[in-house]
């Protein structure tokens, strides 16, 4: 993965592969579609993981990560005063941002995209019951196989790629190294990679290790690991896993909506403030309101 930097956007050039070992994968089973059969839309058809046809990028063991180029422009800094907000997890194009494969809504440092909650289909990864070492797999190869009329087409390499938290990465794992072995415990996790709108996402946990405070979106204003408080994403375990929309939230995620949802339950309020954030002047002056207003605004937020 290679990062530059212009002073407003970071351009980055990425060969889609991470930098652990993963073995080849199949989500239900070598010889079984790629589908789950709670699935009520699927793209892929009947096509099988494992045959031998699948093109470049797979096994008769399973899929296995390809060399795929893509590339990333995405804002240096994110602003949560837009007028448009939220937007749609997925959008470039209004953030100032730009992508060259449409179903990432970000990506992680060590350049693998980040996908939405679902994989193709209109239901969660966790409700299919995929289960996704490290977060991640191979893109179901959409290539010739000659055993069903459907599969014949274009060949379309694999791209691995993350759904959920990729937690074998380093900076989930010093979180339980233990204090004896450099771990991290009871911090502000780390930043892992950035959603397409510029905001910074992290791991699982908030200040001294507690859990946080997220808007419908997935993110909220906080102090993050470097002590700065801006708003920002974190990964979770359940949906949306990242990012829903583009917030703040502003209580109106379901709008961004397309089909299913997957917002998150929010705060309960349109502004979500983790608890113990030094609030006044500070989340004031990020959202560019006046003193005296920000402390009528404070009633929409969660404190």
């Amino acid at each position: 993965m290679e990062m530059q930097e212009n002073g407003t956007h970071r351009f980055i050039s990425t060969n889609s592969v991470p930098d652990y070992p993963v073995a080849p994968y199949c989500p239900n089973g070598i010889g079984e579609i790629y589908c789950s059969v709670v699935e009520r839309f699927c793209p892929i058809g009947e096509m099988t993981c494992g045959h031998p046809d699948n093109g470049p990028g797979t096994t008769t063991f399973g899929d296995v990560p390809f060399p795929t180029k893509h590339h990333f422009i995405i804002p240096l800094e994110g602003d949560p005063t837009r007028p448009d907000r939220p937007g749609d997890m997925y959008d470039a194009v209004s953030v100032g941002a730009a992508k060259t494969f449409g179903a990432a809504l970000g990506v992680v440092r060590n350049g693998v995209a980040i996908h939405g909650p679902n994989d193709g289909g209109d239901i969660t990864v966790d409700k299919a019951g995929f289960q996704l070492p490290c977060g991640g797999h191979t893109t179901p190869p959409f290539a010739n196989n000659f055993t069903n009329e459907n599969h014949k087409g274009e060949r379309n390499p694999p791209m691995y790629h993350y759904h959920k938290a990729p937690d074998c990465i380093e900076e989930f794992r010093k979180q339980a190294w233990g204090l004896a072995f450099d771990g991290t415990p009871n911090k502000h996790a780390s930043l892992i990679g950035w959603a397409i709108d510029g905001f910074g996402i992290y791991g699982y946990e908030d200040v001294d290790g507690s859990n946080p405070v997220l808007d419908e979106c997935g993110g909220h204003f906080g102090t993050t690991d470097t002590g700065e408080v801006v708003y920002h994403y974190h990964a979770t375990t359940d949906v949306p896993y990242y990012t829903a929309c583009q917030g703040p939230a502003l209580g109106k995620c379901s709008k961004t909506q397309q089909g299913t949802s997957f917002c998150g339950s929010g705060c309960g309020f349109e502004v979500c403030i983790q608890p113990g954030t030094d609030q006044e002047p500070k989340i004031g002056e990020i959202l560019k309101i006046e003193k005296d207003a920000a402390k009528n605004f404070k009633i929409k937020m969660r404190i």
